[in-house]
């Protein structure tokens, strides 16, 4: 129906014959859940149109009914509109039955370090004994609409350990592909992240409890400072900062101090940061009261960090790498798969570029996040258990460090005060 308003002379309200069971939600607005079933009711309308277009959905999903098309009242054949869908629920022409998904169980299975996993459902204790799957499925630059359907592609294909953050504006996508996906809560690791512009304590307990709702869950596996300094530059006039009241103390005194509440509270099941540099960790465990699970850092062959590693473990921090297959943050970005050293790793195991780069990442004793829209590459990604690098191999790998950060437009997170 192209309006909802009444056309001259025609009656459009509805004439129960039977009255329809209410489903007691009004869908005028908000989201529609989208695997839900119609179902025909006996309320009939004066308008025999509306009765064939609500009749045609009988049976079918909300997704599968809005493929539909049907004729108005001038004989037109258009499209079946959300607009349509809700009109009838709220005539109560249609009523949702909502889908209840398959549960699909699979716990996580312990492994003492990261080279020993073998399937996405390998996961290292970290100190305080909660297991992380060493292989994760990152969804950066993914909006909230774009993430659900490779989500939960990922999630069916055995990924448990979904990162997010804040300021990538997709949890509430996330939540939803979770739920679509029929994966039990329990078996999907959530991390999340606190922006940069939420320093301070009361703002990282609220952008703690706003990610909870996005998320449409009641805790999350782990929760990371996103970054160890405020938000700087575009689109803030030169010298601004937010917080306005940013001060370098308000990062262990603020912002880790919400983070240990928010983990003695129950509400994250371990805290950590990211991209915070060897000072910032020594400073913070100066001072902290329970010291952080993760720290999720840039970390390939172009950027070695051995010492941040070396110094991660010796403390019971997990490292955990991101933009191990590349970064397009940066205009200098390169192609890591046509490295040499890669490319004969790949050929002499019968691998994928990719799957040697995260491999070397995973014997060196860092978990990973790699992420991919493509099924066939997620796929790709997932199958990196069935090899070994010998330690010729890691020591040429090793040999590409240059120094060199892509990600976050190639900033040293250490220039942060």
């Amino acid at each position: 129906m192209p309006s909802m308003k009444r056309p001259a002379g025609t009656e459009l309200e509805t004439t129960p014959v039977k009255k329809a069971k209410s489903v007691g939600v009004s869908w005028t607005k908000g989201p529609l859940p989208l695997d839900a079933k119609l179902k025909r009711t006996e309320v009939t309308s004066n308008a025999s149109y509306m009765d064939k277009r609500s009749d045609q959905c009988d049976g079918l999903t909300v997704r599968e009914s809005l493929t539909l098309q049907f004729k108005n009242a001038s004989g037109e054949k258009v499209a079946y509109k959300k607009s349509d869908l809700r009109y009838d629920l709220q005539a109560k022409r249609l009523e949702l039955v909502p889908a209840v998904p398959m549960k699909v169980s699979c716990s996580l299975v312990k492994v003492k370090h990261t080279s020993a996993a073998a399937s996405l459902a390998s996961g290292v204790p970290l100190h305080n004994g909660v297991l992380m799957p060493v292989v994760g499925f990152g969804t950066y630059k993914l909006s909230k609409s774009e993430v659900i359907k490779p989500l939960v592609n990922a999630l069916k294909m055995g990924y448990r350990l979904i990162d997010t953050a804040q300021v990538y504006e997709n949890e509430q996508g996330v939540g939803e592909a979770i739920r679509q996906s029929g994966v039990a809560r329990e078996d999907v690791f959530i991390e999340t992240k606190v922006w940069r512009s939420s320093h301070g304590y009361e703002r990282t307990i609220k952008a703690c409890k706003q990610s909870l709702r996005k998320l449409g869950v009641n805790y999350l596996d782990l929760y990371v400072i996103h970054w160890p300094g405020p938000k700087t530059g575009w689109p803030l006039k030169r010298g601004q900062v937010c917080p306005p009241d940013w001060t370098p103390a308000m990062r262990d005194k603020g912002t880790w101090r919400a983070m240990e509440e928010l983990y003695e509270q129950g509400l994250v099941k371990a805290i950590g940061v990211t991209n915070y540099s060897l000072r910032h960790l020594k400073q913070l465990l100066k001072t902290c009261k329970i010291k952080p699970m993760v720290n999720q850092v840039e970390f390939h062959p172009r950027l070695v960090q051995q010492e941040m590693l070396d110094f991660c473990q010796k403390h019971g921090i997990a490292l955990q790498a991101y933009a191990s297959l590349g970064s397009g943050d940066a205009k200098q970005a390169e192609d890591f798969f046509a490295f040499p050293p890669v490319q004969q790793a790949a050929k002499a195991h019968k691998a994928t570029g990719a799957q040697v780069l995260l491999k070397w990442a995973m014997q060196k004793g860092c978990h990973v996040i790699p992420k991919s829209v493509r099924p066939e590459r997620m796929m790709e990604n997932a199958n990196v258990f069935g090899f070994k690098l010998s330690s010729s191999e890691m020591k040429a790998l090793d040999g590409l460090h240059t120094g060199t950060r892509y990600a976050w437009k190639g900033v040293d997170p250490d220039t942060v005060q």
